[in-house]
């Protein structure tokens, strides 16, 4: 059984080990500094060194109670059972691990405790953080438990405190440990002190200001929250500030009056793409009524518009019998809607794809392209096509 020496020394960088066994994919060894991917957690990174070889711990994972480090090159040709190697992991990737998991479990207790619902599932990564949570909260719910988040990573100082506990001794401490409890003889708990009780096998920092500042890049439908810690949340932080400071000079109005901008501009410009729909459901009605020419009884409508493809389906409908419509946009697609039997949406495309370049398809009464070289009168080619 491979010793776990990340519980009992999560800040230590090296240590000795033996080699318990060499397997195709990599090593036993007796013990580890490397945390096995598991729990939702990243494994840790690093190198296993013998003499002057050195080898790439590539994965870590578990195996029954043994520990497998997955090495790159020819390590069977160096190393064997009984040999004593020295490992080394990534400092810099473990600590920012380390950072990302304890801020899980600050963000989750906070919710449990403000609105008791669970986390639902996480993803650790390295400073970089996603979670979902069991029912939706609001941006204003969200707002205030950042606010208490962010105190708790940087300015008030919450220890973590790690410890094993028979399983015949949880019992009575059920009910104030948050999520499931494993089956298992011994399990180890983590606790944030006047916040959190939980069942968990990863590693942690021992304070919580040593998170340090958190960015959240996301919330999606009320539960599902991504954010960064570390240098990447600084630096994502320094990038985003100047980003919106220059977006505010250039709208001549102080940062803090932003949101309520760009609000104001996000309603304004939806309006107005309302409006645009209607006008264009109105332009397709005239055009139906009033086609820009008839040839062999068969009437030719042209429209360019953005209008959503399923919105001039769905008006295409009402049109006469024996109607050819083509709609254009500024990207160069051209869009055909058939009825009639006696011209075909797809001939339309094949013959346009065919002169003009591009690719396309469709059925009969449905078809588009997107045109290399564009033609300079599109109402003359229908025109061609249909004499």
């Amino acid at each position: 059984m491979t010793e776990k020496l990340y519980w009992k020394y999560p800040y230590k960088t090296s240590f000795k080990a033996e080699i318990i066994e060499v397997k195709e994919e990599g090593l036993i060894l007796d013990n580890t500094l490397f945390y096995p991917q598991g729990g939702g957690q990243v494994c840790d990174k690093g190198v296993i060194k013998k003499d002057n070889k050195e080898f790439n711990v590539k994965f870590v994972s578990k195996e029954g109670q043994n520990i497998l480090h997955h090495l790159s090159g020819r390590f069977q040709d160096y190393l064997k059972q009984k040999d004593i190697i020295n490992g080394e992991i990534d400092w810099e990737y473990r600590y920012g691990v380390m950072r990302a998991h304890s801020s899980q479990h600050i963000l989750s207790a906070l919710i449990k405790n403000e609105f008791d619902i669970d986390t639902s599932h996480a993803n650790i990564l390295f400073e970089d953080i996603s979670l979902q949570i069991a029912q939706r909260i609001t941006y204003d719910q969200f707002k205030h438990i950042l606010l208490e988040f962010n105190k708790i990573c940087t300015i008030e100082n919450h220890r973590f405190h790690s410890k094993f506990i028979p399983q015949k001794e949880i019992k009575n401490q059920k009910e104030i440990i948050r999520g499931k409890i494993p089956n298992e003889d011994v399990l180890r708990i983590i606790e944030v002190e006047n916040y959190d009780l939980i069942c968990c096998g990863g590693t942690h920092v021992q304070n919580s200001t040593e998170i340090g500042p958190i960015y959240v890049y996301e919330f999606r439908k009320g539960r599902d929250i991504k954010f960064m810690v570390g240098n990447k949340a600084i630096n994502e932080y320094s990038k985003q500030n100047v980003d919106l400071i220059r977006i505010a000079s250039s709208l001549n109005i102080p940062i803090n009056k932003l949101p309520n901008k760009i609000e104001k501009q996000i309603n304004l410009i939806s309006n107005l793409q309302e409006k645009n729909k209607t006008l264009a459901i109105k332009t397709l009605e005239l055009i139906a009524r009033n086609p820009n020419m008839t040839l062999n009884q068969i009437n030719v409508g042209v429209m360019e518009t953005e209008l959503d493809y399923k919105v001039i389906s769905k008006n295409f409908r009402n049109f006469p019998p024996n109607y050819l419509l083509i709609i254009k946009n500024k990207e160069d697609k051209i869009m055909v809607l058939s009825n009639s039997k006696n011209i075909k949406a797809d001939d339309v495309v094949q013959s346009l794809s065919k002169k003009y370049g591009g690719k396309g398809g469709g059925n009969p009464s449905s078809a588009q392209v997107t045109l290399q070289n564009k033609p300079k009168d599109i109402i003359s080619e229908i025109k061609l096509l249909l004499t």
